[in-house]
């Protein structure tokens, strides 16, 4: 029996196989040689290009992304107008109070350990501690204050002789394109000379050298021609001293809600001068001409 039973299996696995078509099979067959070795191959040069691509990929999202990102890094520039006083939160925090009639100048976002920006006339700066960073004042006349988490005042106007640093919390550098570096402690000022770049440091009345963040003019002992400077870049006027005796006239006085009218009649009443008022008149070029002022002696 069990011959008889393997001979019957024998006979059908050869019917079967006589049905196999044989050359179909192993064009089937050899088809999915061709294509299991061709996907090999293509993950073998993906892997070898992979090893090649990745230090390039590594440099451009590391080195040529930032510089490009740097590069173009949008600017923005601040001007406050006359009579005006501007505050702005920079992009690391910091807050500065930018006067009447001054120019700032920053990036939209500091990078990496760059925390520097350009001022032309007068800041006050609160900038946010960081002990890594510095963060860099450059003014156009070439005073550069330097700290790292402090408040402090910059007046640096274009064609003023000196530009001031007023130092009310923590400590600062200040230097110039011709000289060292010096440091400042609280309450101190100093004062620079933007043509020779000499530096003088002095203790500082912080009060009166700040009051303008809260809209107000303090004037101790002050120079009537300190204070038509003062007077002509809040009021956006133009005011002219004749004569050079008055020049050196000293006024002790707090202003804040006064408007220029009032404040030239009360100098005139505290002093024998007089003062008159030439208004703005339209030009040819539809602009407007400065208002004039001129104060003479009595």
């Amino acid at each position: 029996m069990n011959k008889m039973k393997e001979i019957e299996e024998l006979i059908e696995n050869y019917k079967q196989q006589k049905m196999i078509h044989s050359e179909a099979a192993w064009s089937k067959l050899s088809r999915r040689i061709r294509i299991n070795t061709l996907i090999h191959k293509v993950w073998d040069i993906g892997k070898t290009a992979a090893v090649l691509l990745l230090p390039l990929l590594l440099i451009y999202q590391y080195v040529i992304m930032p510089n490009r990102a740097q590069n173009n890094m949008e600017m923005i520039h601040l001007i406050s107008a006359p009579g005006i006083v501007t505050n702005v939160a920079l992009p690391d925090g910091s807050r500065v109070w930018l006067n009447s009639q001054s120019e700032l100048t920053y990036p939209s976002n500091f990078h990496k350990n760059e925390r520097t920006i350009q001022l032309k006339g007068e800041a006050f700066f609160q900038v946010t501690s960081d002990k890594k960073n510095r963060f860099n004042v450059e003014t156009s006349e070439g005073v550069v204050v330097s700290a790292y988490g402090t408040e402090f005042n910059v007046s640096a106007f274009e064609g003023d002789a000196n530009a001031v640093v007023t130092l009310v919390k923590g400590k600062i550098e200040t230097a110039h394109a011709h000289s060292e570096s010096r440091t400042l402690l609280e309450g101190q000022k100093a004062i620079v000379d933007t043509n020779r770049g000499n530096i003088e440091i002095m203790d500082a009345d912080t009060y009166v050298e700040t009051a303008w963040i809260d809209g107000k003019m303090v004037f101790r002992r002050e120079k009537l021609e300190n204070i038509a400077v003062k007077l002509s870049r809040k009021f956006g006027v133009s005011i002219q001293l004749e004569g050079d005796a008055i020049k050196e006239w000293e006024y002790t006085a707090t202003f804040q809600h006064e408007t220029l009218d009032d404040i030239l009649l009360l100098l005139q009443r505290s002093a024998p001068i007089t003062y008159t008022i030439t208004r703005q008149e339209q030009l040819d070029n539809k602009t407007f001409s400065k208002t004039v002022v001129t104060i003479r002696s009595k």
